[in-house]
């Protein structure tokens, strides 16, 4: 079974500290003439630094790792962290729990910090820092969870998230955007309101209406008279679109790439998509959006589909009627968790209910679908270097393939007399993620799948697709896109893994500081052992850990 923790159970939590530190130079001011910049990058250079993915939020990451689903498994989970977005960066995920923030290790999930004082979720990294959104902004130190600073706006005014780049903290509270320094959160700039005259009415002062977002060089919000893309040092204003927007009909949320910039509006399935250079409209999109440079997917209540942000090159959609997901769009993937909300009982035309899916961007079709019976799937967190985190019943778990490596070491140990050293390694090899037979059953079956049915443009397809909404439902749209996907559900399950015997007596690499079975001394992860308790324990085959099962 995967490894399960209660971050409450590491300590006393760290009390609110004081003190400031520098994260990082702030941007240069840029000539506004010269804006957006799409070499311009926000920072900073990992896959998931901030809540939604990057500083723009679209759930995009541009050249992200292929997983094979079938060598998918559970390395380690932390109870209560799951139900919000997470940070990743440096080896450390950063989350909100039900008793304050937390660092772990990427690693195995071991506490790093924790901090039972700050009530706040949606975490962004910049240099040592970790900005986090609750009643206030609340800066910490990275290496242990001390406050550095915290804002200190209206308590009566509604912050909906920060945005975490160019040196600054980004965030909209009660109709105004304020700058502020990210080393100590004194103010940049502010902006209570724009003149604006949209569709050519008279001139008038427009509050914003939405979050932030970050890229090309700028700024993103949205205001009353619609998108608008600011410089990020001083506020200067570098395009703003005049598409006039009842203040009631934004749910806050914009995501950006250097393709284009898009927006929610409340009560309806429709995100407008805006240029990200010059603003002008482009296309819409539907649902929880995920977009990057050429694609973007969603869906709701008639649908979920994937179509080109200009043109129509691209467009493909799924049988998923009254199913819902959250996707995001990794290198040539789209991964998505769909789960049923409403429509009529278990329809056989539904593709897929309660599955973590991977799509083939470019026209939808199947790559690999993982179900909740096999794996602890949910709702994804976050994609990061070879892992993705997901939410399994309110738990943050960590999914990675068992590699091909593990199985030839573990292969040699057992059966090369000759091997002396390895084969006195067998039970105590802290290194090793032995899982005899892993492949016999799904070799070459998922890389079959992601070379022949790509349709992949001539050019560089890592450019391609973002992703977001952490909403788990969204109302009515029609994707209204062409044809269905189908594709093999092959790897959902995997007989290969029960037949490693070796490694689950083995009680020297128990010696972790939280005490927890299959991890060496160094948090080196035995994937093998953990996949094979949570094989059994949905057969029924052993009922004696003494662990607390998740709902089925």
């Amino acid at each position: 079974m995967w490894k399960r923790r209660s971050v409450l159970a590491t300590g006393a939590a760290l009390s609110i500290g004081t003190g400031l530190a520098s994260v990082g130079a702030g941007a240069a001011e840029a000539d506004v003439d010269e804006l957006p910049d799409p070499d311009r990058d926000p920072g900073p250079n990992e896959d998931w630094p901030s809540h939604r993915g990057d500083p723009g939020h679209a759930r995009y990451v541009a050249d992200g790792h292929e997983f094979d689903g079938g060598a998918l498994e559970a390395a380690w989970s932390v109870d209560g962290a799951g139900a919000d977005s997470v940070a990743v960066a440096d080896e450390t995920v950063y989350a909100s729990t039900d008793g304050g923030v937390v660092a772990l290790d990427a690693a195995d999930g071991t506490v790093v910090w924790e901090n039972a004082d700050v009530d706040a979720s949606d975490p962004s990294v910049a240099g040592e820092t970790v900005f986090f959104t609750g009643n206030e902004i609340v800066a910490l130190d990275r290496s242990d969870g001390s406050v550095r600073w915290e804002s200190e706006f209206d308590p009566e005014a509604e912050i909906v998230w920060q945005t975490v780049a160019y040196g600054g903290v980004y965030v909209v509270v009660g109709g105004t955007l304020y700058a502020l320094e990210a080393d100590d959160g004194s103010v940049r700039w502010k902006k209570e309101s724009i003149t604006a005259a949209p569709y050519g009415n008279e001139e008038d002062e427009y509050e914003f209406v939405a979050a932030t977002a970050a890229a090309n060089g700028v700024i993103y919000s949205v205001t009353g008279a619609g998108p608008i893309a600011l410089e990020p040092e001083t506020g200067t204003e570098v395009w703003q679109e005049g598409t006039y927007v009842s203040s009631s009909d934004y749910t806050n949320a914009i995501y950006a790439t250097s393709a284009a910039v898009g927006y929610d509006i409340s009560g309806s399935p429709e995100v407008p998509l805006h240029d990200a250079q010059t603003g002008e409209s482009v296309d819409i999109g539907y649902g929880q959006i995920a977009f990057g440079e050429e694609i973007h997917v969603g869906g709701g209540d008639n649908g979920y589909g994937g179509s080109s942000i200009r043109g129509d090159e691209y467009s493909w959609g799924l049988d998923v009627m009254y199913t819902y997901g959250q996707a995001v769009i990794s290198g040539e993937t789209v991964f998505v968790y769909f789960t049923r909300d409403g429509g009529p009982p278990d329809p056989e035309w539904r593709d897929y209910d309660e599955e973590l899916v991977a799509l083939n961007k470019y026209d939808g079709s199947e790559k690999w679908a993982l179900s909740t019976d096999d794996a602890p799937v949910g709702s994804i967190r976050a994609v990061s270097g070879e892992t993705i985190y997901v939410d399994h019943d309110g738990e943050l778990v960590a999914l990675r393939e068992e590699t091909d490596t593990d199985d030839q070491s573990d292969e040699s140990d057992e059966n090369d007399d000759t091997d002396g050293g390895n084969d006195e390694g067998d039970g105590s090899d802290e290194g090793d993620d032995q899982q005899d037979g892993e492949d016999d059953g799904d070799a070459g079956e998922d890389d079959s799948d992601d070379e022949d049915e790509c349709p992949c443009p001539d050019d560089d397809p890592a450019d391609d697709d973002g992703s977001s909404g952490d909403g788990e439902s969204v109302d009515d749209g029609d994707v209204g896109n062409g044809t269905t996907g189908d594709g093999d559900v092959g790897n959902e399950t995997n007989a290969g893994n029960e037949t490693n015997a070796g490694n689950e007596t083995d009680t020297e690499n128990d010696t972790d500081a939280d005490n927890v079975p299959g991890f060496t001394t160094g948090g080196g992860l035995l994937g093998g052992a953990l996949g094979l308790e949570w094989l059994r324990r949905k057969a029924g085959v052993d009922e004696s850990t003494g662990v607390n099962e998740p709902s089925e």
